[in-house]
């Protein structure tokens, strides 16, 4: 899938920034998972985001991770792991970190956020939070997408599900998904879309900055056309 010479990873290690770009085609409905390792503390904290270096991973694999081991033999003040993740765009290129080995998984470097900004993406259903990254995501014309469409105009495309809350998901049931929300906020919709071209979410035109919120099932959506955001190439 990914367009990239695999290095030997380098273990217990935490890389940190952009090393070369990865592009890797064929990523929809394939399982990846991801790690957040927090360093510092109060509004400085940082949460440094790495995830899979290759694709498919097994849906399992995560658990190889322990997160309050991990932080300790990275001397970071907490790990965090994301865990049972599926991608649902059809490409990615992503400015990447050289491969690190965490218990025997190897990921790199995909970018940072700050402390309280995962945090409350962990927690809060439909709040918006910024991730710096540069990442081109694309979703190829005549595919499914599925949209939650704000009242006033911004729109989150599916970038990710996740069997952790509800472990029946597949990508073939995900055009249902929107009758199981009973915390959708007023006046928005969940819409299932075929796309008549083909639709690219690139950081690179927004400062390198990415909109991202999870919905009460803990899947990820990233914004088009959130406040000033320009990373789309279309409103879909």
């Amino acid at each position: 899938m990914t367009t990239e010479t695999m290095q030997s990873p380098t273990a217990g290690t935490l890389k940190i920034g952009p090393t070369g770009r990865i592009h890797t085609k064929n990523t929809r409905g394939a399982a990846f998972h991801g790690m957040g390792a927090f360093v510092g503390v109060g509004k400085t904290q940082r949460a440094h985001v790495y995830t899979a270096a290759k694709l498919p991973v097994g849906p399992e694999e995560y658990k190889q991770i322990d997160p309050v081991k991990l932080a300790k033999e990275l001397g970071v003040d907490q790990c965090a792991v994301n865990s049972g993740r599926f991608w649902m765009m059809d490409e990615t290129d992503l400015a990447g970190g050289d491969v690190v080995e965490f218990h025997g998984l190897p990921m790199r470097w995909a970018g940072d956020m700050t402390g309280a900004e995962m945090v409350a993406q962990m927690q809060n259903a439909y709040a918006p939070n910024l991730i710096q990254r540069n990442t081109i995501w694309t979703w190829h014309a005549g595919k499914r997408v599925h949209l939650l469409r704000e009242p006033g105009g911004t729109v989150w495309v599916l970038q990710e599900y996740t069997k952790a809350v509800d472990p029946s998901l597949t990508p073939d049931n995900l055009d249902s998904l929107g009758k199981k929300f009973k915390d959708l906020p007023k006046g928005w919709k969940f819409e299932v879309k075929v796309l008549d071209k083909e639709l690219r979410l690139d950081t690179g035109h927004a400062g390198g900055w990415a909109a991202i919120l999870r919905d009460e099932f803990h899947c990820t959506y990233q914004g088009c056309g959130y406040g000033t955001d320009k990373s789309a190439n279309y409103i879909p």
